[in-house]
């Protein structure tokens, strides 16, 4: 099931994990909405520095943190970059990193037009 570009059974799947609370889940979905855009920050700091090693931390975690909210296109966004940098071989890291910040945009305001009570 998918709402908007988030993916409902990795919300559910999130709720479960910490215990079923729609309060809890709303806490960390607010939590992602207010440090997502600092670890996007660093994306684009680390990019424009073409520091890779940082690069690649910074889309690992926020590759992770898509895939627990179910935004799973920021999270394929932020693998495919990840690897790239794993691997020295970033191509056109300023196009991958507007792609990330849109989709992460995206994942934010999809997010926030979920009511927890119903997932």
């Amino acid at each position: 099931m998918s709402t908007e570009g988030i993916d409902i059974n990795a919300l559910k799947k999130l709720k479960d994990v910490i215990g079923g609370d729609p309060e809890d889940l709303q806490d960390l979905i607010d939590e992602f909405e207010n440090t997502t855009p600092e670890i996007m920050e660093q994306i684009r700091a680390a990019g424009s520095a073409g520091d890779w090693a940082a690069l690649r931390i910074s889309t690992h975690s926020l590759k992770s943190s898509g895939r627990d909210f179910g935004a799973l296109q920021l999270a394929t966004l932020c693998e495919r970059l990840e690897h790239q940098c794993k691997a020295e071989a970033v191509t056109d890291a300023e196009t991958q990193i507007d792609q990330i910040g849109s989709a992460l945009n995206a994942a934010r305001l999809a997010l926030s037009s979920i009511r927890v009570a119903d997932v």
